[in-house]
């Protein structure tokens, strides 16, 4: 069973301020516009290289750009009151999760259930086609 939580004035100073700290970290070392270009090589083995390393370099931008969106949005549920509690069925939630992740959305169950139902999407559109 989850431990809820009920978050006071000095609870959300301290997940703000995490979450900001995050975010500046999150800022720390950005892709460099390098690693996105298409080069063009003579090379097979090389080509192959230059194709993966780009596409690892995108992955880490889109991953960087989701954390940033997911920790602004949990900044601005701090502001509007609504931080803690499951955008789903808006119940608190526990503070194990949010200490594990301050920016979750979602309470346990309800993480549980999408992630059930993208796996069970996933399975119809690879029979599908």
């Amino acid at each position: 069973m989850q431990t809820v939580m009920t978050i006071n004035g000095t609870e959300v100073a301290r997940r703000r301020a995490a979450l900001e700290s995050i975010l500046r970290e999150i800022g720390i070392g950005p892709i460099q516009r390098e690693e996105l270009e298409i080069e063009h090589l003579a090379d097979p083995l090389d080509q192959i290289q230059s194709n993966t390393d780009r596409d690892i370099a995108v992955l880490q931008l889109d991953s960087k750009t989701r954390r940033i969106q997911e920790i602004r949005a949990a900044l601005e549920r701090i502001e509007d009151g609504t931080y803690g509690s499951c955008d789903e069925c808006e119940v608190p939630i526990g503070k194990k999760r949010l200490d594990a992740l301050p920016w979750a959305r979602l309470c346990v169950t309800c993480q549980a259930r999408q992630e059930s139902e993208a796996r069970t999407s996933r399975i119809i559109l690879d029979t599908a086609a």
